[in-house]
């Protein structure tokens, strides 16, 4: 199997880091590997986004997977390539983006919200189908989408919690994405890492539970 696919199965769990973290995402993921982390995105929308894909690849990528996220282009795909990201999300489906991504040897997570883009998707070489914005599919979704298409790998994204991980994993959810409901913004706070890495754990036990 593809090493990033092992590193993101591995922890169910795709962190997604956007915005502006002031050059400390280091130390963001640091803690959350400490929580059991095996996989993040920095979304291309973020402050300083390629300098902080290559620093995470060049500390973290040999143990994890680091990807690339709200990537709309196929040049960005190979910008982000060059950064050093091992897999490639996007929030829609596009399948130049696929077609550049497997080109260059990455794993590829692109956005879909229907059964017939989740088939188009795989079909062009999708390894998982992020299903976006999954607060507006909901676990009950995932579990009918398995119902036809049991072997696809779906990757909940969108306003998912600890408790609702717990709900798309049981549904039959390969990973899911998790976002501000991660991470929030207290990090930068007085024992607020400390608390992202208990945040972090919550997540990957609701992957272990149902594994």
């Amino acid at each position: 199997m593809n090493p990033t696919i092992q590193h993101i199965e591995a922890g169910k769990v795709v962190a997604i880091l956007r915005g502006d973290f002031a050059g400390r995402e280091e130390e963001i993921v640091a803690a959350m590997i400490a929580g059991g982390l095996t996989a993040v995105e920095v979304t291309l929308n973020s402050r300083d986004v390629f300098a902080a894909i290559n620093r995470l690849a060049k500390r973290f990528g040999s143990t994890m997977a680091i990807g690339a996220g709200t990537v709309l282009t196929p040049n960005e795909v190979q910008r982000a390539a060059d950064a050093g990201a091992q897999f490639i999300v996007s929030p829609n489906r596009d399948l130049a983006v696929i077609a550049e991504t497997k080109k260059l040897g990455l794993v590829s997570l692109p956005g879909c919200f229907t059964p017939s883009e989740v088939v188009e998707a795989v079909n062009a070489g999708a390894d998982a189908a992020k299903l976006f914005p999954a607060n507006s599919l909901g676990p009950a979704f995932v579990k009918a989408l398995r119902g036809p298409l049991p072997n696809i790998r779906t990757v909940p994204t969108g306003g998912v919690t600890a408790e609702l991980a717990r709900e798309y994993f049981a549904a039959g959810a390969w990973a899911i994405g998790a976002g501000s409901e991660l991470i929030g913004k207290e990090w930068f706070a007085d024992g607020g890492l400390e608390r992202l890495t208990e945040r972090t754990a919550a997540f990957v036990a609701a992957g272990r539970k149902n594994g």
